[in-house]
């Protein structure tokens, strides 16, 4: 940081605890945060800002105090909430609202001349797309798994009949689906070819090798421009195996070392969708590191609990370097 008067502003819920972690971090370093939960605005916080030679000037008003942009150096963006309009508008004015508060306080946030861990948000936006992720994946030197991205199902049928073990169904992004008003999470699953049907054509699918009967362990590594932490993430039964949390209470976890190749090609990763960090998913096999997927807000605090990896040690270097 640059001079006792910048801050790190959280983006962030009050009890997000990847950025409480990050905070008391940034606090043994005598480095001043503020927190802002975006669902606050407009209700619970006012913007008045104009706009100067450099950028927009002035102040956000929040229940925890005020944000003067001009002191914001760095931005962790971690999963912030979406805004909130008032109680008692319309079905129209709400959604009119909320798209006026995105695109007003957010455009003002996301014009800060600071710099963003994970990134900045359009940046973090683009890169939740999987198919995006796998292939600059690929192009970095990382190894990745069969996969087809399909609404035809006889393309279905026929990838899922080529892969030797077996392949499974992944959701590309909402893995929440409510079923008869009760939310249920969308788990990697096993098919079969045969099991394809019709329905496929409604929508994107994406379909992968399943890596269950190779896999050692999966591996999840939170990675900053500067630095990598990786946890080991061991599943007994077959089903967590295939997707660790359908077994949570059960797993296994244990610090790992990242091999040197896997390591430059999660930065080269960053750096080609311009971001600062990132939450990596590797399948490892007694062969290889298989990229699954990365998350720029994915969680990791669960993970430093579980082993003492101090994950939010890089987070915060990553906040307080120099451009």
């Amino acid at each position: 940081m640059t001079g006792p008067s910048k801050s790190v502003l959280l983006l962030a819920e009050p009890d997000d605890g990847e950025a409480d972690l990050v905070d008391r971090c940034l606090g043994t370093r005598r480095v001043n945060t503020l927190r802002f939960d975006t669902a606050w605005f407009p209700v619970r916080a006012r913007l008045a800002v104009e706009l100067g030679p450099s950028g927009w000037e002035g102040t956000i008003h929040t229940p925890e105090g005020p944000i003067d942009l001009v002191d914001i150096e760095a931005v962790y963006y971690r999963q912030p909430r979406p805004f909130e309009p008032a109680r008692g508008l319309s079905e129209a004015e709400a959604r009119f609202a909320s798209a006026e508060a995105r695109f007003g306080l957010g455009g003002v946030l996301a014009s800060l001349d600071a710099r963003w861990v994970p990134g900045a948000p359009g940046r973090v936006a683009d890169a939740e797309y999987k198919p995006l992720q796998l292939a600059i994946a690929a192009r970095c030197g990382l190894s990745v798994p069969p996969t087809m991205v399909t609404n035809d199902p006889a393309a279905a049928r026929e990838f899922a009949a080529g892969q030797r073990d077996g392949a499974v169904y992944k959701a590309l992004m909402h893995k929440l689906i409510a079923d008869s008003g009760e939310p249920r999470l969308i788990y990697t699953s096993p098919v079969a070819a045969e099991e394809i049907g019709g329905g496929v054509a409604a929508t994107a699918h994406q379909f992968q090798a399943d890596l269950a009967g190779k896999k050692a362990v999966d591996a999840r590594l939170l990675v900053t421009l500067r630095g990598c932490a990786a946890v080991a993430i061991r599943a007994e039964r077959p089903e967590a195996r295939r997707d660790f949390r359908l077994d949570y209470a059960a797993l296994d976890y244990a610090p790992i070392e990242v091999p040197a190749p896997v390591a430059e090609g999660c930065t080269r990763y960053l750096s080609a969708l311009g971001l600062t960090a990132g939450v990596f998913g590797f399948c490892l096999t007694d062969r290889d590191w298989l990229f699954l997927e990365c998350g720029p807000g994915a969680q990791w605090g669960w993970l430093q609990e579980a082993t003492g990896v101090a994950m939010s040690d890089l987070v915060a270097e990553e906040l307080m370097a120099s451009p």
